[in-house]
């Protein structure tokens, strides 16, 4: 705690708090849970770089506190600017990560009924003042800072194996070529089951959402189609997926996002 760049008020909220870094995240922040006698809490941090991107806390924070009421969120209990670092400091989330409460092999149905749960949820909510747009131009020109001051962590080695371009940058030019028509709900932004929160079954709570906002309906149903057939793998949980959504699947629309997340 002693290396953190924290406010002298921070450092007494958590003063009596055990710390421990999350080293699970691909994020560029700091992630820390904090373990207390009764209590957990989590502190997240950005450094000054990242401001105005989706990788900024302080989105992260406003976020949060225009989904009170609206989704099971963490609290938001402190947030500071200070010596170069945003600090976002939060409550636990309810429950248990649904990556750790079902097996992929074991549950398969139920996790495809958590992820149809989880859009609905999201395309139930009024997004008229929702606080950030995450609109494919919004997107496009963060991507462009990122590229353009080697802050993307981008891995072409990761890349799905069907990606035809050989560097970020082809791959951007093409996304901002061929960028879709939107039809903008709320969204995640990185919904997987590692951000998902269960509790007695039903879907308890979020977490990482710097990238939630105003984003065509499809972002979030790609992501779930990636992660179905990466941790399941079986295409019949594909079609399941979209027979408890109820429509039918915009498979252009599905890969022009999943190409877009390879460069975040």
């Amino acid at each position: 705690m002693a290396k953190m760049r924290i406010s002298p008020e921070l450092k007494k909220l958590i003063e009596k708090y055990r710390c421990v870094k999350d080293t699970e995240g691909m994020s560029p922040a700091k992630i820390y849970k904090l373990v207390g006698e009764n209590e957990n809490l989590y502190l997240k941090m950005t450094d000054s770089r990242y401001k105005g991107t989706t990788y900024d806390v302080e989105r992260e924070k406003d976020m949060m506190l225009w989904l009170e009421g609206k989704l099971p969120v963490p609290k938001v209990l402190h947030f500071e600017r200070h010596d170069g670092w945003s600090n976002l400091l939060m409550s636990e989330a309810d429950g248990v990560l649904c990556s750790e409460e079902y097996e992929d092999e074991q549950s398969p149905e139920k996790i495809i009924e958590l992820y149809a749960e989880c859009i609905r949820l999201f395309h139930s909510i009024d997004i008229s003042d929702c606080p950030y747009t995450n609109s494919l131009d919004s997107r496009l020109a963060e991507l462009d800072y990122l590229l353009n001051n080697d802050l993307a962590d981008v891995d072409c080695e990761n890349w799905e194996e069907d990606t035809p371009f050989k560097d970020p940058r082809e791959l951007y030019d093409f996304l901002k070529t061929e960028k879709p028509e939107e039809e903008l709900v709320f969204s995640h932004g990185d919904l997987g089951d590692s951000n998902i929160f269960v509790k007695d079954g039903k879907v308890s709570g979020f977490i990482d959402l710097g990238r939630s906002g105003r984003a065509d309906k499809w972002y979030d149903i790609a992501f779930c189609v990636r992660s179905i057939r990466e941790d399941i793998g079986e295409e019949q949980y594909v079609e399941l997926f979209f027979d408890l959504l109820g429509i039918k699947p915009d498979w252009e629309k599905i890969k022009y996002y999943i190409l877009l997340d390879e460069l975040f």
